[in-house]
């Protein structure tokens, strides 16, 4: 008797179980709204598109860190003074990344992401006029390979 009963079971699950395998897939680029064949929409942020492209980017490998260079412009004991340094090279050059770090007991504001010497080394010779101490700093920088050609 508890043979026949597994049995009608386990036939039920077979036949009913199948339904639970007939949803529809939705990849990355159904993050824009798309109507789909069965008649549903999808209403997503278009930032969401944006971040997942950054993740998979992030995942490929085309944005990683790794050793490389950086020109720090201030090296001193006095917040106030690295965040004014800092607001005051973010005016200038906009396109620049900027980095205000604590290493007690001091603050350093660096600037750049820099694979070589020599790529940090153009910036510097900009900014050396205009920040006093100026020098270029081994450290880990993000690499963007997507910007290469």
């Amino acid at each position: 008797m508890k043979h026949l009963v597994y049995k009608v079971i386990l036939a039920v699950l077979l036949l009913f179980g199948n339904n639970a395998w007939s949803q529809i897939k939705v990849t990355e680029d159904d993050a824009v709204a798309k109507p789909a064949k069965t008649g549903v929409t999808v209403h997503a942020d278009p930032r969401l598109a944006i971040l997942a492209r950054k993740y998979r980017n992030v995942q490929l490998g085309v944005i990683r860190s790794g050793q490389g260079f950086r020109v720090q412009i201030y090296n001193g004991n006095d917040r106030q003074k690295a965040t004014e340094i800092k607001v005051d090279f973010m005016r200038r050059f906009p396109n620049v990344r900027t980095y205000l770090t604590y290493v007690q007991p001091q603050f350093r504001v660096k600037v750049g992401d820099f694979r070589t010497r020599a790529e940090a080394g153009e910036l510097y010779r900009q900014v050396s006029t205009l920040y006093n101490p100026c020098m270029i700093v081994p450290d880990i920088v993000v690499i963007n390979t997507l910007k290469d050609d």
